[in-house]
Order: structure tokens, then C-alpha cells, then sequence
């Protein structure tokens, strides 16, 4: 058995070389948005706020979207924190994990990498061993950077030991799914498999955990990695023993992973790929057809996902005011303002949706990046030279990808009015308070902001395609400056840098303002063409 672990430190060094601007990019994100918001909720609810916040978590729809409450008996800034936070750190700590993981085990064997590394006198499991080995270093080390940086925060309640707690937590779960997708890379014969696989298992212990937490059954939450952690109730009790729990079962998963690998052929799964067509068809021949081909099964899970969690929201509408209406920290949350408008269930309805329409438009953001950004992504697998090899204009080749971008915003927001509208309407009857055209009107209002997001990407791609990632930092800035910006303090100037700062909200009564609409239009032909030109001229990357 030694054998099959030869030089597993070798590897690892060079992996963490690898990881070095990814995972440092990950954490310091993690870490310093977890470590910013503490601060900041704590100053916004006193302890009045808080007992009032707290009695009206404890409903079905709040426990199914945050977890079960504890502490309500003394419901500190920590407990809050924890309740509102938690959950939606460790999802973002195991899609972290998931493309960690399949980084450097599966993709790697797609690329031919892993065959020239076997090549070498190193043993079987070496590679996925250093894989895992990465990933426990990088996990550790978010979690007790992120534990110390909750700690100084100064806010009362969250103390070292809570703070600590709060990271391992994030370090556990992180390695759970780091075993899960080491597994399904085993399973799967692709890292589109495999990482579909794990996040489809993310959003299944999500429900588990949604499921069992609103029935109150424990053991079906406890199924759930998510909902365990949940049970450890940082910055309450502290209870340990579901990080061990936790720990336990990446052990095991991880060892079913090493066992399969071990067994298994090099570019090969025990989910055998399904054969394609002896010959291609004259659509999947053009520029279209292949683009529509490769993102074909992301857009339509990204179409049906807008569409649910439209119906999603709009399920809730209906009560919506007892949810929030009687919390003042909801209200402003909501961006309710009391100056303008009465506090009416009519009105808190209309501020419910106008913030929903908001958040799903940012949502919508990332499949349209994603279809942008395939183009850098088939350079780098050296798959689009064999395209452009060919009689194809390089014009064309991102074109279509662009195109499909585009008609996807379309799609993506119209679906998003038509789930909300048919779950409000399904549930409330003649009482639904809210007509197709003013959704639809408000959602298609934002497609001019998309259309900036998608012309910055094809910019970015065109010009400084080794600087494409980049635009995810920007759309981390249009979703902090959209949610929190005049919370933080933006200047308007800074505000303005958002292109959905711009779009007028139709659902609260405003009129269209056309001319910022027709300027964003302008903007992001301006943004495209300019990255069509630069993609023409620009030599292939690698």
C-alpha cells in the first residue's frame, strides 16, 4: 500500500502552488465579507431589535431559507449572527470545495495532465491523496482565519470560543464535500459530471435539511451536512461534537474515494459516458449550434432554477407581511421606507417583491457570465483552436456565444415573472394583488443592466482574456453595492459605478426612465463590439 502514495509530498507542494491565487482569492473573500458583516448587524439591531427580529424567524418559510432558531431565550448579536449567516457560508465554502477538488483529480485527467504525472515514478493514489491532503490544508487554514477574524471583531457575544467553533465548522463541512466530489470524480468519466453530481447532492442536503428542519424531525436534518453543523449552535452553546461527527464522515467518504480510484482506469468512471452520434448534425456544425450545444444543459437547469425560485417567492407573498411586517429591521432590509409609504400589507407586498425582482436579476447574473466566459474557458482546454483552425471567423465564434448570452437574459427574467405570477396566483386566487404585465415589466426593465454584465465579460475576454476572471469581482461589487451600498455608505458616485443602480422600480410605482435604459443599451453594444474587435485580432491563449 505504501507504494501507492509515492510522492504524495511533491505533489502536494506543487498543487498549493497551483491554489496559490485561487484559494487565496476564495478565502480572503470568505473571510473578510464574514468577518465585515458582524460588525455591521450588530450596530444595526439593539437588543429590543433582536428579541423582535427573532419572534418572527420562528415561522415555517424562515426556518425552511436560514435553519432552526436557537437562543431565542437570548438572542445576542452572536446567535444572530450564526442564524442568519451560517448556513449560506458553509454552502459557499462547499462550492469552494467542489471545484477545488475536481480542479486537480478529474480535470486533470481530461487535460492529460495526471497521465504525464503517472508517467513519473509516483503511485496510484498519490494524486488524489495530494488532492485531499491540499484540500484539508486550505480548509484549516479558512477556518481558523476566519475563526480569528470573528473573534476581533469586538462585537459582544462572539468570543474566541464561539469564533473558533464558527470556523471549524466551515473547515468540516468544506471537507465533506471535498470527499463527495473526490467520490463522484470517481463515478463520473467527466468533471461536468462530476462537478454536477456534487452540487446536486449540495442542493439535495439542502432540502433534507429545509424538509426536516420545518417538520422538526432531527435525524432527517442530521442526514444533512448542512443541518448538522446547524446543531452546533455557535456562539450559544458550542457544542463540539458535530464538527467530529463531520469529520468522521469525510473519512469515509474520502476512503470509499480512494478505494474506487485505485480500481478504476486512468480517464475512466464507473458512470460510462453516453456515446454520441456517428455523424454531426448540419446545426451543431455552425457557430450557434455548438455553443448551444455546450451550454445547452447549464441553461436549461439555470431556466428551470429562476423559474422555481420565482414560484418560490411568490408562494409567500401572500403572507408575506406577517413575516416581516412587524419587524422594523425586515422593513429596512426590504428598503421599506416609512417616509413614504404606509406600512399596508398591500405595501410591504410590493417592497417584498421590488427586493425579490432585484435579488433574482443578480442571480441571473451568473449563468449569463458563465455562457460569456465558455469561449476563455475552450481556449484553455485547447478545444477552440480546433475550431478556429478551420474556415471560422473569430467574429462569429464568440458571437454566438454572446448571442446566446443575450437571448438567455430574455428567457431567464421572463421566466422569473412567470414563476412568481403563477405561484401567487395559484395560492391567492383573485386575491393576488399583482398583474403579469407589471412583473414582467419590471423584470424585462433590468435586461439593459444584464446586458452592461454581459458586454464587460465579452471585454474582458476579448482584450485581457488571463484577466477574464475578474468580472466575478465586479459582480461581487453590483451585489454589495445593490444590498448593502447605502448601508455601508457608498457614495452615490460609487453607487452609480452598479449598473443596476439605474433601473427604475416599476413595482413600487416609479415611472421607466428610458434614457438611463437607452445609455445602458448603448453601453453594452459599445462594451460588446469592443470586445468582438479585440477577440479578432487577438492571438488564441492558452
Amino acid at each position: 500500500m505504501s507504494g501507492n502514495f509515492n510522492n504524495t509530498g511533491r505533489l502536494v507542494k506543487f498543487m498549493l502552488k497551483r491554489e496559490l491565487v485561487i484559494s487565496t482569492a476564495w478565502i480572503l473573500i470568505i473571510v473578510l465579507f464574514s468577518m465585515g458583516i458582524a460588525p455591521g448587524m450588530a450596530g444595526m439591531f439593539d437588543t429590543e431589535a433582536r428579541e423582535q427580529f427573532v419572534s418572527n424567524m420562528d415561522n415555517p418559510v424562515m426556518i425552511a431559507m436560514m435553519g432552526p432558531v436557537y437562543g431565542a431565550d437570548n438572542y445576542t448579536s452572536g446567535a444572530m449572527y450564526t442564524g442568519m449567516m451560517l448556513l449560506w457560508i458553509l454552502i459557499t465554502v462547499g462550492i469552494m470545495n467542489v471545484f477545488l477538488v475536481s480542479r486537480h483529480t478529474r480535470a486533470d485527467e481530461e487535460k492529460g495532465r495526471a497521465e504525464v504525472v503517472r508517467s513519473l515514478p509516483v503511485g496510484r493514489l498519490a494524486n488524489l491523496n495530494a488532492t485531499m491532503i491540499t484540500a484539508f490544508i486550505i480548509n484549516v487554514i479558512l477556518g481558523l482565519l476566519m475563526g480569528l477574524a470573528l473573534a476581533v471583531t469586538g462585537v459582544e457575544s462572539m468570543d474566541l470560543a464561539g469564533s473558533m467553533l464558527y470556523g471549524a465548522l466551515n473547515c468540516a463541512v468544506g471537507l465533506v464535500f471535498a470527499a463527495i466530489t473526490a467520490l463522484f470524480c470517481q463515478l463520473s468519466s467527466n468533471k461536468g459530471g462530476a462537478t454536477g453530481l456534487s452540487f446536486l447532492i449540495l442542493g439535495v442536503f439542502y432540502m433534507i435539511r429545509a424538509v426536516g428542519d420545518m417538520q422538526q424531525i432531527e435525524i432527517l436534518s442530521c442526514i444533512s451536512p448542512l443541518g448538522l453543523a446547524l446543531r452546533s449552535q455557535a456562539y450559544i452553546e458550542n457544542i463540539w461534537w458535530p464538527v467530529f461527527i463531520l469529520l468522521l464522515e469525510s473519512i469515509i467518504i474520502a476512503a470509499i474515494a480512494y478505494k474506487l480510484n485505485a480500481v478504476r482506469d486512468l480517464d475512466q468512471g464507473f458512470i460510462p459516458a453516453r456515446p454520441g452520434k456517428k455523424e454531426a448534425s448540419a446545426f451543431l456544425r455552425s457557430n450557434f449550434g455548438l455553443a448551444f450545444r455546450l451550454l445547452r444543459t447549464s441553461l436549461i437547469v439555470w431556466l428551470i432554477v429562476m423559474f422555481s425560485l420565482g414560484a418560490s417567492y411568490g408562494s409567500i407573498i401572500g403572507n408575506i407581511d406577517e413575516f416581516v411586517g412587524g419587524s422594523p429591521e425586515y422593513m429596512q432590509i426590504l428598503g421599506f421606507d416609512s417616509a413614504v409609504a404606509e406600512a399596508t400589507k398591500e405595501n410591504i407586498q410590493m417592497y417584498f417583491l421590488s427586493f425579490v425582482a432585484s435579488m433574482m436579476t443578480l442571480v441571473c447574473i451568473v449563468p449569463l457570465i458563465n455562457a460569456v466566459m465558455k469561449p476563455k474557458n475552450e481556449e484553455k482546454e485547447h478545444r477552440a483552436e480546433q475550431v478556429l483552425a478551420r474556415v471560422v471567423p473569430r467574429f462569429n465564434y464568440i458571437a454566438a456565444y454572446t448571442a446566446l448570452a443575450y437571448a438567455a437574459s430574455l428567457l431567464l427574467q421572463f421566466l422569473t415573472a412567470v414563476g412568481i405570477y403563477s405561484s401567487a396566483v395559484s395560492i391567492a386566487g383573485d386575491a393576488n394583488p399583482f398583474a403579469l404585465g407589471t412583473l414582467l415589466k419590471a423584470c424585462l426593465s433590468y435586461l439593459p443592466a444584464l446586458w452592461v454584465m454581459i458586454g464587460v465579460a465579452v471585454l474582458l475576454v476579448g482584450f485581457i482574456p488571463k484577466a477574464a476572471g475578474a468580472i466575478w469581482g465586479y459582480f461581487g461589487f453590483v451585489f454589495i453595492a445593490s444590498f448593502m451600498g447605502e448601508v455601508l455608505g457608498f457614495p452615490e458616485w460609487l453607487l452609480s459605478v452598479s449598473p443596476l443602480h439605474h433601473i427604475s422600480n416599476v413595482i413600487l410605482g416609479d415611472d421607466i426612465s428610458f434614457m438611463p435604459l437607452i445609455i445602458l443599451t448603448v453601453i453594452a453594444a459599445v462594451l460588446t463590439a469592443a470586445g468582438f474587435i479585440f477577440y479578432s485580432k487577438r492571438d488564441t491563449q492558452a
